[in-house]
């Protein structure tokens, strides 16, 4: 992905990755300079583990955050869901939306629940915008009820 962004690859060459059915297609406006910055940086953070795997502690918690920074990063860039390892999509119950706005005036709501959601109830919203006017509001998720 990022030999993409670098130009070494083009963008909309898809990307085969083994035990895969369907090649990976890089939607290139996901491609922001931010995310970019994010994916190098976790890029480079990790290569540590490569050499020195016993590092690698279950409960280090800002290893956890980083790779679920990096996994949402690389999920909106490929615009698909992306299970790790033997992990299958239905292990991943819940709800997530995901949404972009170059200029916002009215109110974007992520998500708005008005009742329970699934049982281990996981619920994520990833919302952006490049400018909120005066009259603009974003929310991420409004409840009323539980969510879990």
């Amino acid at each position: 992905m990022l030999d993409r962004r670098a130009g070494r690859v083009p963008v909309d060459e898809p990307e085969q990755v083994p035990e895969r059915l369907q090649p990976l297609l890089v939607r290139a406006p996901a491609l922001t300079d931010e995310r970019v910055a994010r994916i190098t940086g976790a890029h480079g953070a990790l290569r540590v583990y490569l050499s020195r795997p016993e590092f690698l502690q279950g409960d280090d918690n800002e290893l956890r955050e980083l790779l679920g920074r990096l996994r949402r990063d690389l999920e909106e860039v490929y615009g698909r869901r992306l299970p790790f390892g033997d992990e299958k999509e239905a292990d991943r119950p819940g709800v997530e939306v995901s949404q972009r706005a170059d200029s916002l005036r009215g109110k974007q709501v992520g998500m708005r629940v008005g009742g329970d959601i699934t049982e281990r109830g996981r619920a994520r919203v990833d919302q952006e915008a490049g400018t909120i006017g005066e009259t603009g509001e974003q929310v991420g998720i409004e409840v009323e009820g539980t969510i879990g």
